[in-house]
């Protein structure tokens, strides 16, 4: 059984609670403040709430009003879903020193950096394009260069990580276990 058999939605959601805005859909045991502002997946509507300790539902006239806003402004569940899946087919638990929390608390840092290169790629649709990592740049007199290690300029995988401060977390945690001293001692066997 793999540590990350039982890895959830919300534990990314848990973990990265700062880093990504969710869709904010609306949950029947919370309860509402003047401002909060949520997805009413019923009728696929945004609300926003216009009182302070608001539990009605969000149709309610007195306490919502109906608001302009769009699902792909937000990350999805569905999003989490598809990184996540992307994430287990590179992801090699044996890298990871420590028990099954530490696991999939790299593990997120994974499914983080393939979250972020989705929600890019999928933003620019067709146009849509891979690209290198900066060894220089220069926009009239500002100009821009990366120190980038030769082993990640030499590996194409290692260098797709450096794309997001997450996947260079991620390397942080799991590279050190890529490597390891092999040694020869001379000797021989007795027959």
């Amino acid at each position: 059984m793999s540590c990350l058999d039982d890895l959830t939605i919300q534990d990314f959601k848990d973990l990265f609670f700062r880093d990504f805005t969710y869709l904010p859909t609306w949950d029947v045991t919370a309860t509402y403040n003047t401002g909060n502002e949520i997805f009413y997946a019923v009728n696929q509507l945004f609300y926003k709430c216009l009182n302070d300790g608001v539990t009605s539902v969000p149709t309610g006239v007195a306490d919502w009003t109906l608001f302009a806003d769009d699902k792909l402004n937000y990350i999805l569940d569905e999003d989490i879903t598809k990184a996540i899946a992307e994430a287990k087919l590179s992801f090699n638990e044996a890298l990871v020193n420590g028990d099954c929390d530490a696991v999939k608390h790299v593990f997120m840092y994974l499914v983080a950096h393939y979250l972020v290169q989705d929600i890019k790629a999928s933003g620019a649709g067709l146009s849509s394009s891979g690209d290198f990592t900066v060894a220089s740049r220069s926009v009239g007199s500002v100009s821009e260069s990366y120190a980038i290690p030769e082993a990640y300029l030499k590996s194409a995988t290692l260098n797709y990580y450096t794309k997001t401060s997450y996947g260079l977390k991620y390397l942080n945690l799991v590279y050190p276990n890529t490597r390891g001293n092999i040694f020869v001692v001379g000797g021989c066997t007795l027959p």
